[in-house]
């Protein structure tokens, strides 16, 4: 309960009974302090509380006869005066009626709502809580409604009494959560007879895809230079496909034609992962036998399915924070094609024309590989819904005749779908040959294709509770009601299967109180 005041009792200290006397307490030799009666049943008094109605005024005093308009003023004054001296009442007395304001309550200020305050009526409470029938409603369209912040004064306590607080749709910070309450670190508070009621949490959206088209593709090989044409012809020059992510796929250099003698292509870049046999590696130059041409690439890797998301999520000062699913993978960059064997231009049988270079065709250079494609992007999380949240060092008490309830949670986002790798292309030709087979440069290999970027994970999906704590105390007494909603669905994994559960994030949580601190959350993505 908040520090009570007993302004004005000293003054009157002293007075005699008699028939003069309206107030029994006040002609007591000491009288009794105004403010010490239960809210919930003695009459509201100016001395002990703020008074603040829909059709009250600011710029008033925030009397009974002259009640301020908003809650949040009232609060302010009762936590820290009306002014010319008067000490805080550290007491809201507020009529039924709608309040579609955010406020902030700091401890040991309490707020007793649904008073009878229409003409004639005296703000009390009839001798009971006829709250039902006429709480304090406080709804505003976005935000989260109620937030219990530290007070001045280390180990006070509020009460909420009276009240209905109603959190909107997705009105948390982040745009998709519903969050009706929140209790800062170290703050406190006791809900008693009233209705604390979060909204619907958001589906999360769906992760971006990839773009539809293919990733960059390879370039074709350089041709090789004919017979005949130089005593050593060198090998057609590589290509290079650069990715925007800056990986690089090389086609092989091609072989040198030369006088007896053909060079051997280069293999292609970047080399295949266990340099598989027969992939990307360079064609042998003309000796005994003809060249032989450059090897294809090896196509590059799909990268699989990214996982959905698991951790439960992380409370903070804006409510909770969810979990995308992670991001899906680049695939891998296909092999440049291998560079095709040199050839040779003197034979026994046969040279060039006299005058003429003496050299074989030079061989073509393989042709660079595909680029990886992109990967798709995680699912978002879905909204959760959360009647309170209590943070941590904080301490909340649900007392009889008070509903806590969670809405529903929202569903998590599927997961966007990955790209196609770039084609890998055909290496350049092999120089031509001048009467005998040896003499001709072979042809560089074909790039690699380009690897298929993963497909994402999906979002994890809302929870709906009725208190979710991290390091706090809870209390929650017999005959109230906390209750959580329905929770969202997880997310599925991007170009997955409604059956398959590749990639698919974790449902939300359904409970009437869930512990964070009992997770071993991983960090939010």
């Amino acid at each position: 309960m908040g520090i009570l005041s007993t302004a004005g009792a000293s003054a009157l200290s002293g007075c005699t009974y008699d028939d003069s006397c309206y107030d029994e307490r006040l002609c007591l030799t000491p009288p009794k302090a105004l403010c010490d009666g239960d809210p919930a049943k003695a009459t509201a008094l100016d001395e002990c509380g703020v008074f603040v109605s829909e059709q009250g005024d600011d710029t008033s005093a925030g009397t009974k006869d002259a009640p301020v308009k908003t809650l949040q003023h009232a609060i302010g004054l009762a936590a820290h005066g009306r002014g010319r001296g008067e000490p805080p009442t550290r007491r809201v007395y507020a009529c039924g009626g709608s309040f579609e304001e955010k406020i902030a309550l700091p401890s040991g200020v309490d707020l007793w709502g649904g008073r009878l305050c229409d003409d004639g009526d005296d703000w009390s409470y009839e001798g009971s809580f006829g709250g039902p029938d006429h709480p304090t409603i406080i709804a505003p369209p976005a935000g989260i409604p109620l937030r219990v912040i530290t007070g001045e004064e280390d180990d006070t306590t509020s009460m909420v009494f009276g009240v209905r607080v109603k959190a909107a749709d997705a009105s948390a910070d982040d745009g998709k959560s519903s969050i009706a309450m929140i209790l800062s670190a170290g703050a406190r508070a006791i809900v008693r007879e009233s209705d604390i009621l979060a909204g619907d949490g958001k589906n999360g959206e769906p992760g971006e895809d990839a773009p539809s088209f293919r990733a960059s593709s390879g370039v074709v090989g350089n041709n090789g230079a004919d017979a005949c044409t130089a005593d050593a012809a060198p090998g057609a020059l590589p290509v290079v496909t650069v990715c925007d992510d800056g990986v690089e796929s090389r086609g092989g250099y091609g072989g040198d034609g030369g006088l007896d003698t053909g060079g051997d292509g280069v293999s292609g870049l970047p080399e295949a992962v266990g340099n598989p046999p027969n992939l990307g590696r360079g064609g042998s130059g003309a000796f005994d036998m003809p060249c032989t041409a450059g090897e294809e690439g090896a196509v590059g890797a799909d990268a699989q399915r990214a996982a959905g998301a698991t951790s439960p999520g992380l409370l903070g000062v804006d409510g909770w924070v969810g979990v995308r699913g992670e991001d899906g993978k680049r695939g891998g960059v296909g092999q440049g094609g291998g560079g095709g064997g040199g050839g040779r231009g003197r034979d026994d049988n046969n040279a060039c024309p006299t005058g003429r270079p003496q050299g074989g065709a030079a061989g073509g250079s393989g042709g660079s590989g595909g680029c990886g494609g992109k990967g798709g992007q995680g699912g978002d999380y879905g909204g959760a819904s959360i009647a309170i949240v209590a943070l941590q060092g904080s301490a909340i008490t649900v007392e009889a005749g008070s509903k806590v309830l969670g809405g529903k949670g929202g569903d998590g986002g599927v997961g966007g779908t990955g790209q196609w790798g770039g084609l890998g292309v055909a290496g350049g030709n092999g120089g031509r040959a001048f009467q005998i087979e040896a003499s001709r440069g072979c042809r560089g290999g074909f790039g690699g294709r380009g690897g298929r970027g993963g497909d994402a994970g999906g979002g994890l999906g809302g929870h709906s509770l009725g208190i979710g704590s991290v390091g706090a105390s809870v209390a929650i007494v017999e005959k109230a009601t906390v209750l959580p909603g329905e929770a969202g669905k997880g997310g599925l994994g991007g170009n997955a299967a409604q059956e398959s559960n590749a990639g698919q994030a974790n449902d939300g949580t359904a409970l009437f109180w869930f512990r964070f601190d009992e997770q071993d959350p991983e960090p939010p993505r």
